[in-house]
């Protein structure tokens, strides 16, 4: 008789285990589920990232290839555009602007000593945080 008494004393105290044990279960795979939306929303805002950037590197090569084009006499002489951000091609500007806050944070052109052009084209993330691509290079005729 003791024996049962025991055995029942036993099960008495393993009672709400398997509750307890589902509950510990479903948090650790809420915090999972949490974890992996996170990423999703990090990984989006990367791929937007991505995008501009990408459109700011095209951007600024058709501009140069432009200056490359408007120098085709090879006289070294730059566009009158590449000091004077305000005289810059019209078409390629609206491009520009497409970019977020592409109208707000105009791009800044400039030349230096042996012909170096210095384009930098600037966009601000929905998130406010301004980005830049800078692209440096010289136009010079080749050497006969």
């Amino acid at each position: 008789m003791k024996i049962l008494v025991a055995q029942a004393d036993c099960g008495h105290k393993q009672r709400g285990v398997v509750l307890l044990e589902s509950l510990i279960a479903v948090l650790i795979i809420a915090f999972g589920i949490l974890g992996i939306i996170g990423l999703q929303a990090v990984s989006v805002s990367a791929v937007s990232d991505a995008r501009y950037r990408v459109e700011a590197t095209e951007l600024a090569d058709e501009l140069i290839n432009q200056i490359w084009v408007d120098t085709a006499d090879m006289t070294n002489v730059l566009p009158a555009y590449v000091n004077n951000a305000n005289a810059l091609p019209v078409a390629w500007l609206e491009k520009v602007r497409l970019l977020p806050g592409g109208a707000t944070y105009p791009p800044i052109i400039s030349s230096a000593a042996n012909n170096v052009v210095t384009l930098t084209i600037r966009w601000k993330m929905p998130d406010g945080v301004l980005h830049q691509h800078q692209i440096v290079t010289a136009i010079n005729r080749n050497p006969p």
